[in-house]
């Protein structure tokens, strides 16, 4: 019975932090593509340039934690946040590499940070 392991804890974190390795190394191949399409020169905006900052960080930390991750960012933010701005930032390098997308060729210039147009 598992509840009655002495070494569960130990066990549990061990593959927990397998899985944050894991999915960090993905998340950073993913991020390294992103980072290409958004890097393109007529892509203005603070916001393309907090995604690139956010792809960085996960490109030269695939080993970090989301949590490590949101406060290395300047000004620092929670994991969720991070997160958050991660899944943007490999949206619209995912949307701008992609000639085919549904959104390909979008102007971001009047897109805010959460990807919401700007009225």
């Amino acid at each position: 019975m598992m509840a009655n392991n002495p070494h569960w804890a130990e066990v549990s974190a061990a593959a927990n932090r397998a899985r944050t390795n894991q999915a960090g190394r993905r998340q950073a191949v993913l991020a390294q593509r992103a980072l290409t399409a958004l890097t393109d020169p007529i892509l203005p905006g603070p916001h393309v340039v907090r995604w690139i900052q956010a792809l960085q960080l996960r490109i030269n930390h695939p080993d970090w934690t989301l949590a490590q991750l949101g406060q290395s960012m300047t000004p620092p933010i929670t994991k969720h946040a991070y997160a958050a701005l991660l899944r943007r930032a490999l949206r619209a390098g995912e949307i701008t590499a992609d000639p085919s997308a549904e959104h390909a060729g979008r102007d971001w210039s009047n897109f805010d940070e959460s990807g919401r147009t700007e009225t």
